[in-house]
């Protein structure tokens, strides 16, 4: 082997979120692993995340959580409200039977943040500035995997790559993965503003035709979303940034004086969501995991969630690769097996949230309401929604389906 390669048993393409957390989990294995992100550096994050139930408990299972919590805001309640009317429902997670029921609110910067030095503990390395070009299999049965780190060429050895590179997965297409892509038709804002005393203890989602706003504490600030039809972004940005805080305050005239922060619209990240559906996660040598293979609708706030599953399970089939010395597609297809039924499931079901609540149709608005306040009525219908909002199930029966409607 040439001595500008690397050798390494596992690298993983993209440092995110995902990516992270599943090297954290090689690495305290036993394996030797290396994460290529394309960024030169980490930048404080202009939005914040939810962390659900099910993503809770994967940080858990690789001893992670305990580390995460003391940098994220804990609630258990989201008040739906009518904007311009009145709180239609409020949902409580406290009421799912799970060790982690409850949402921590955390900015995603600093949850990568723990977990780089995490992996740096655990005898992982990280290469930014580094971008993977393409992987060919060796005839040694290794893979040869080419990067360009800041500028130059790399190669690097391996066993099994990892493709936790985002919704336009460069490894994807290196690898020729058929893939269906379907954008939303919906514009999301994200943005931080200062903290507000009256939305500490419970989060507020406000809806009406053609608009959602969320309002969500973090542990020094807020997290607010804003979803509308994307053909009306131009029109809100040329009102400008004074015109988009105004409207903000009307809608919650709480966080009116929080939102000095917000200068221009350079302190506000968006982004034009798109669904990814790909006809397998794995090949030889190789898996794909997060956006690159179930990119979503943000509706249920699930995406970091799911990826965070992800890691667990491709941890665990990676150590069983490594442990039967087979790393062939139907050695790493379990994993696929047993992710991709519920991955589905919850980019289903968070399009057909995001069509009742954010719609402009208003059959699809009165059902949006309807939905919600019989949810909120009902503990038991609360108890399924949440449980599927929170990843924990993959399946909602017709009954139950119907229940919710009637």
């Amino acid at each position: 082997m040439q001595e500008d390669v690397e050798d390494y048993d596992v690298v993983v393409a993209g440092g995110g979120i995902g990516g992270l957390t599943l090297a954290c989990g090689l690495a305290a294995n036993g394996r030797t692993t290396c994460v290529l992100e394309s960024r030169p550096s980490l930048l404080r994050s202009k939005r914040g995340l939810a962390l659900q139930p099910n993503g809770l408990a994967a940080l858990d299972n690789l001893g992670l959580l305990a580390q995460v919590l003391g940098t994220g805001k804990r609630i258990n309640r989201v008040a739906w409200w009518e904007i311009g009317h009145g709180r239609l429902a409020t949902f409580d997670y406290s009421i799912l039977d799970h060790p982690h029921n409850f949402l921590l609110t955390i900015i995603p910067s600093e949850l990568e943040t723990i977990l780089r030095e995490e992996l740096s503990r655990r005898g992982g390395v990280l290469h930014e500035s580094t971008s993977f070009l393409g992987v060919k299999h060796e005839p040694n049965g290794q893979l040869r995997v080419t990067a360009l780190r800041s500028g130059e060429a790399i190669e690097y050895s391996a066993r099994i790559l990892v493709g936790a590179d985002g919704e336009n997965s460069n490894c994807r297409k290196a690898l020729g993965v058929r893939t269906r892509v379907k954008e939303s038709v919906n514009q999301y804002l994200f943005m931080l503003i200062g903290p507000v005393d009256a939305i500490r203890q419970e989060a507020r989602q406000y809806f009406t035709r053609g608009k959602m706003v969320g309002f969500y504490p973090t542990l020094a600030s807020t997290y607010v979303f804003y979803y509308l039809p994307k053909r009306k972004f131009n029109d809100l940005r040329s009102a400008g940034i004074e015109s988009f805080k105004k409207e903000l305050g009307e809608i919650e005239p709480e966080v009116s004086d929080s939102l000095d922060n917000l200068h221009s619209w350079e302190d506000v990240s968006h982004a034009a969501p798109k669904r990814v559906d790909v006809e397998n996660w794995v090949v030889d040598g190789t898996a794909l995991m997060g956006d690159a293979v179930h990119a979503l609708d943000p509706a249920w706030a699930q995406g970091a969630n799911l990826s965070l599953q992800d890691a667990v399970a491709l941890a665990d089939t990676v150590e069983r690769c490594f442990e039967s010395s087979d790393f062939s597609a139907n050695a790493l297809r379990s994993y696929e097996l047993r992710r991709r039924k519920q991955a589905k499931f919850v980019q289903d079901q968070s399009e057909r949230t995001a069509r009742v609540t954010t719609t402009e149709n208003r059959f699809y608005y009165w059902l949006g309401k309807r939905l919600i306040r019989n949810t909120g009525a009902d503990p038991r219908l609360m108890r399924i929604a949440l449980s599927a909002s929170s990843g924990l199930t993959n399946h909602i029966s017709m009954r139950d389906r119907i229940r919710f409607l009637i």
